[in-house]
């Protein structure tokens, strides 16, 4: 995998989970990285094992539904990093988890403000940033983007609205070299799938744990997305399961 010395990345949702996994990856690959979450030192355990590594990371916070500051809070980030060449769009909830009858049109409205809008507002007031270097911007999404799940609605029409907006940013974002990718991750092991487990919403909530993978897996293929030795794939959802793209990958037959 290309080393990403000198690359200035920012992640978002990166306390726990495919988040600080990512973080971690970019930080072995000699990336410089801004770790994002929803509170100042949320982030301070990763940043630790990063430096330890000997990485180069911060704590960063950024509350991607905090649309009145997300802007600003991405613009110190870059400020520090002395640039940024790739967005992580990674920051989702889940909830509400319910089924029409039930929803609540607050909760709905909410999700949508951070899987989606908040998406969009950080790749927004990035732009410049990206553009002076031919940037980068990866959109977490799911297979719920485009198959509706019982109980789901919120998720799934966030992740289908953020879906479109990858197309989005790589259809403006070609003129100035900066792509977007949209990307599936599968089924890991986070504190979302903890969740879903507990709801018995839909089939998700039965999958085992055991059957679930380490967020590391995906973190590899998520990074390789944004070295541009995968630029050919920008625009679409690129899931990790898609035997194509995972014999392209090297990590997966060393």
């Amino acid at each position: 995998m290309t080393q990403l010395s000198g690359r200035k990345a920012l992640v978002t949702g990166a306390r726990q989970g495919l988040g600080a996994a990512i973080a971690r990856e970019l930080a072995a690959q000699n990336a410089d990285v801004a770790v994002c979450g929803r509170n100042e030192g949320d982030c301070t355990a990763v940043v630790g094992t990063i430096e330890a590594s000997g990485g180069r990371a911060f704590d960063h916070y950024l509350d991607v539904g905090d649309l009145e500051n997300s802007g600003d809070r991405l613009l110190s980030a870059v400020e520090r990093l002395g640039g940024l060449d790739i967005l992580i769009n990674n920051a989702a909830v889940i909830e509400p988890m319910a089924k029409f009858g039930n929803i609540d049109p607050l909760a709905f409205d909410e999700a949508c403000r951070i899987n989606l809008t908040g998406a969009m507002a950080l790749a927004n007031a990035a732009w410049t940033a990206l553009a002076d270097g031919g940037g980068r911007v990866l959109n977490v999404l799911s297979g719920a983007a485009i198959h509706p799940l019982e109980g789901w609605a919120a998720y799934c029409a966030s992740k289908a609205g953020l879906h479109m907006l990858t197309q989005m940013i790589d259809l403006e974002g070609k003129a100035a070299e900066v792509r977007g990718f949209g990307f599936a991750p599968g089924l890991v092991d986070t504190a979302m799938q903890g969740a879903i487990r507990d709801s018995h919403i839909n089939h998700v909530s039965d999958i085992p744990r055991e059957q679930l993978a380490d967020p590391a897996i995906p973190a590899k293929m998520a990074v390789w997305l944004v070295s541009g030795e995968a630029d050919d794939l920008a625009g679409s959802m690129v899931d990790i399961r898609d035997p194509e793209v995972g014999e392209r990958v090297a990590w997966q037959n060393s």
